[in-house]
């Protein structure tokens, strides 16, 4: 696909776009100038969406003041959590995604494809650096074709920039509707905040690759949304049911019931 497009789609969807000064990490600025230009345009539509993503807006700037900026690679099995399955190891990825991220994960290459069935990469990522991801998706290519993988971001969980590249490497990509979404332009590490047109020309190829809707990524270009300096944020709902964008192609349930915690009971004096 290349970033010029020809043409726009007739009755295009309308994506929501925070003015603020983008790089390829993603951050969460611009959220407050958001909020203050949202209000002098409200349509049928941003009334339906303003209780979501008031909710939304909520969690990223909660995720904002306390969310590291440092993170990694944890990997987890049935010995650290019951109930993941016996042939299925979790890769959490989490804080930005740049070196040695990538190293660490083609190290462990060789013994999960050996010992496992499945691989499920659970993210929460501001994002991070375009040649690391570029790299962890060709090792996760390797890994494929040996083994299932699959990919989740949690309920409350941010997948920004670089992270989404990630995350539609899954077979199964699933994700909750009250996750928090970020696409912008990628920029170089000399620090302007315009997006290169190389660079983003590589992370839309990324994306077209693993199945990401034409239209979506059409309509991205077309209206300045990773062309020009700004994030665009969105729900995980309104990336699934709203714009149809194939990024996700399984959301998570909303309610998540758990087992009522009992006192404890002793025979000769009963609960308390």
């Amino acid at each position: 696909m290349n970033v010029s497009v020809p043409g726009r789609f007739a009755g295009r969807s309308r994506l929501r776009k925070w003015p603020t000064t983008p790089t390829i990490g993603g951050n969460n600025k611009g959220v407050e100038a958001g909020l203050s230009n949202a209000s002098s345009s409200l349509s049928r539509a941003d009334l339906m969406f303003a209780p979501l993503r008031t909710v939304i807006t909520a969690s990223v700037l909660a995720l904002a003041s306390v969310a590291p900026s440092w993170g990694g690679l944890e990997v987890m099995t049935a010995k650290e959590n019951p109930s993941i399955a016996a042939d299925t190891v979790v890769l959490r990825v989490t804080g930005r995604i740049e070196p040695p991220i990538a190293a660490e994960l083609a190290a462990l290459a060789p013994d999960l494809v050996r010992r496992y069935r499945r691989v499920l990469i659970d993210l929460d990522s501001p994002g991070g650096s375009l040649t690391e991801t570029e790299s962890l998706v060709a090792i996760i290519a390797g890994i494929r074709e040996k083994v299932r993988v699959d990919t989740l971001v949690r309920h409350g969980a941010l997948c920004a920039s670089a992270c989404i590249a990630l995350f539609v490497q899954g077979a199964d990509r699933a994700a909750g509707g009250a996750s928090v979404w970020l696409l912008h332009g990628a920029c170089d590490d000399a620090g302007e905040p315009i997006p290169s047109l190389t660079l983003t020309q590589r992370y839309l190829d990324i994306l077209r690759a693993a199945g990401v809707s034409e239209r979506f990524l059409c309509d991205l270009v077309w209206e300045g949304y990773i062309t020009t300096p700004g994030e665009l944020w969105l729900s995980g709902y309104e990336l699934f049911h709203v714009y149809k964008a194939n990024v996700i192609t399984r959301l998570l349930e909303s309610w998540r019931p758990e087992a009522p915690r009992l006192p404890p009971v002793e025979p000769w004096i009963g609960p308390h």
